[in-house]
C-alpha cells in the first residue's frame, strides 16, 4: 500500500513538471514553389525606358533595304491624312467592317495591321472607330423551312440595322496586298455610307522601297499631292526652269605663240527646263563671257542638254552629265564652233561644282596673225543654282 502511494505521488509530480515547460515552437513551413510568403516584401525594379524611334519629322537614311514596318507606317499615315481632310463631322464614328490581307501573308497579321490603322486614324483626325462584330460573325436561321447559314452582313437591311446600332456614319473596308515581283505593298480602302450604300470615299495606296517620302529611302517624292501638282503643271503647259550662275577658268590652246596656251576666267549664266517622265532631263541655253585683257576676249553661246546620272536623294550629292554645242565669238575673224562634254554636281541645294572638256575649232586670232587658237579646252568652275 505504501509502495503504491509513492508511485502515484511520483507520477503526479512528473505531470506537474511537464505542464510547466514552455511549448516548443513549430519550425516555419516554407511556402510552396508557386506561392510567396505573406511576410515577404516586394520591390518593383525600375524598368529601363524603351528607346523609341522618333519618326515624326525625320527621314530614314538611304539604303538598299527598307523595313516593312516603316513602309506600313507610311501607308497608314497617308490614309489617316486623307481621313483628316474628309472631316470628322462627316465620317465619325467609322464602323470598321474588316481588314483583309493577301493569301501570301500571315492571316494573324490582319489584327496587328488593324490596330495600327485605328491608332493612325485617331492620332491624325481624332475620329472614333467602332469595331463591327456582326460583320464577320456567322449567322444561322430558318427561312421557309430551310436552314440558312450566312457569314457577315449579306443584306442592305442588315447593314442599316448595324449602322443604327453603333450610331456610325460610314463603313470602312480595307485590304492589304503584298507583291513579290517586285516587292511592294498595295493598300485599298473603301468607305460606304450606311443610309444609301453609296461609296463615299475610295483610294488605293501603292508603295515600294524606291518611292519614298518620310519613312523609306527618300529617293523621290511619293506624295499624291506632289504628283497631282506635277500633272497639273504638265496639262497647263507650265514649265519648270532651273537657273544657275557659274564662275571659273578655261584654258584655250594656241599654236605658234611664244606665251603658250591662254588662261582666262569666265562667267556663265545658264537656264534649263526640266522634262521627262520624272523630270530627270534638262535642256536650255548657256551664255558665257571669257576675258583675258592681254590675250583674248569673247563670248560663248551654247545649247545645253543635261541628264541626271544618279537617283535624286536628299542625303547625297545630285550629279548631272551632258553636253553643249555653240559658237565662240571674238570678232569678225574669231568666230568658231565649240563643243563641250560636261558634268556637274549639286552638293546640297544651291552650290554646284562644274567641269567640262570642250573642243574649239582652231581659228586665226586675226587677219595678220601668225598663231592659231583652238583645240581641247578644259574648264572648271563653281556655281550657284536656283
Amino acid at each position: 500500500m505504501r509502495r503504491e502511494a509513492i508511485v502515484l505521488l511520483t507520477g503526479f509530480l512528473w505531470a506537474l513538471g511537464a505542464g510547466a515547460q514552455t511549448p516548443t515552437e513549430a519550425p516555419p513551413t516554407s511556402p510552396p514553389d508557386n506561392e510567396m510568403s505573406g511576410e515577404a516584401s516586394i520591390y518593383a525594379r525600375p524598368r529601363t525606358p524603351p528607346r523609341l524611334e522618333a519618326r515624326e519629322g525625320r527621314l530614314v537614311r538611304p539604303g538598299e533595304r527598307v523595313d516593312a514596318n516603316d513602309v506600313l507606317d507610311e501607308i497608314v499615315d497617308e490614309f489617316a491624312a486623307d481621313v483628316a481632310r474628309l472631316g470628322a463631322n462627316r465620317i465619325s464614328p467609322i464602323l470598321l467592317e474588316r481588314v483583309r490581307v493577301s493569301e501570301n501573308m500571315n492571316p494573324e497579321f490582319a489584327s496587328v495591321f488593324e490596330a495600327r490603322l485605328i491608332a493612325a486614324i485617331y492620332r491624325a483626325a481624332n475620329v472614333r472607330v467602332v469595331r463591327c462584330y456582326e460583320c464577320y460573325a456567322t449567322h444561322a436561321e430558318v427561312e421557309n423551312g430551310t436552314w440558312v447559314v450566312r457569314r457577315g452582313l449579306s443584306r442592305r437591311e442588315d447593314l442599316q440595322q448595324v449602322m443604327k446600332k453603333y450610331n456610325a456614319q460610314v463603313v470602312l473596308n480595307a485590304s492589304l496586298t503584298l507583291y513579290t515581283a517586285p516587292n511592294s505593298f498595295a493598300f485599298d480602302v473603301e468607305m460606304v455610307r450606311g443610309e444609301d450604300a453609296s461609296v463615299f470615299f475610295a483610294e488605293g495606296y501603292r508603295v515600294h522601297p524606291h518611292t519614298a517620302l518620310l519613312y523609306r529611302s527618300a529617293d523621290k517624292v511619293q506624295h499624291r499631292e506632289a504628283r497631282l501638282k506635277d500633272l497639273e503643271d504638265r496639262i497647263n503647259a507650265k514649265p519648270r526652269f532651273n537657273h544657275s550662275v557659274h564662275l571659273g577658268a578655261i584654258i584655250i590652246p594656241t599654236q605658234g605663240h611664244e606665251d603658250g596656251a591662254i588662261w582666262a576666267p569666265f562667267t556663265a549664266y545658264r537656264f534649263t527646263e526640266a522634262f521627262g517622265e520624272e523630270r530627270t532631263w534638262r535642256a536650255g541655253g548657256t551664255v558665257a563671257a571669257i576675258i583675258n585683257p592681254t590675250r583674248i576676249g569673247g563670248a560663248l553661246l551654247e545649247a545645253t542638254l543635261l541628264s541626271r546620272i544618279n537617283r535624286e536623294n536628299v542625303y547625297s550629292i545630285n550629279c548631272f552629265a551632258g553636253g553643249s554645242a555653240g559658237f565662240f565669238l571674238t570678232g569678225a575673224t574669231g568666230n568658231s564652233p565649240m563643243f563641250n562634254a560636261q558634268a556637274e554636281c549639286v552638293l546640297a541645294h544651291r552650290i554646284t561644282l562644274q567641269a567640262s572638256l570642250g573642243f574649239l575649232v582652231p581659228f586665226e586670232s586675226s587677219e595678220d596673225s601668225t598663231y592659231i587658237v583652238g583645240g581641247l579646252t578644259p574648264q572648271v568652275g563653281m556655281g550657284f543654282t536656283w
